[in-house]
């Protein structure tokens, strides 16, 4: 049995030290673009495996950091995370989300119009991070047997979606 540390969540201190550094972003944005973007609420909510989260929930905007991936990767998140999420932010109130992709060229544009790297995702170590556990379910294709979470499981069962295998092509289908 391994001893696993748990990592402890940024103290408030560096909280306060992040929404700074997410208003000063804001705020460099509003300068590039020459328009006034406002700012927006910074919450400290987010768990499992995403670092940050732009999010749009009937019309309120804010974003979203976990506490715990920052305190383990603290300046790289404050450095790459929070210009990740604010880029966001400047494509949807610019473009729109509807009609852009979610790191298409409109958000690669604005990370390299801001001075960072248009990388779409951190490669982090979780180790000691609490991530969620989702259960799975099984599906068979013609070849193996796939494990898909709940959200494909309940797309498939409503039929919005359908699956099909990378490997063999055949359709996925229900069972164990």
């Amino acid at each position: 049995m391994t001893d696993l540390k748990i990592i402890t969540p940024i103290s408030e201190k560096q909280k306060e030290q992040v929404s700074a550094a997410t208003v000063a972003c804001i705020s460099k944005a509003s300068a590039l673009f020459d328009r006034q973007f406002i700012e927006l609420p910074v919450d400290f909510d987010l768990r499992g495996k995403c670092a940050g989260m732009y999010q749009v929930r009937a019309h309120q905007r804010r974003i979203r950091y976990n506490p715990w991936i920052f305190a383990k990767y603290y300046q790289e998140s404050l450095t790459n995370t929070v210009v990740h999420e604010v880029a966001h932010y400047i494509v949807d109130c610019i473009w729109g989300l509807r009609k852009v992709k979610p790191h298409g060229e409109e958000w690669r544009q604005t990370m390299i119009a801001m001075g960072a790297e248009p990388t779409v995702t951190g490669k982090y170590d979780l180790t000691g991070i609490p991530t969620r556990q989702y259960q799975r379910y099984a599906y068979n294709c013609d070849c193996r047997v796939h494990q898909l979470t709940l959200l494909r499981h309940k797309k498939i069962i409503s039929r919005a979606a359908s699956y099909r295998c990378q490997f063999c092509h055949s359709d996925l289908k229900q069972g164990g």
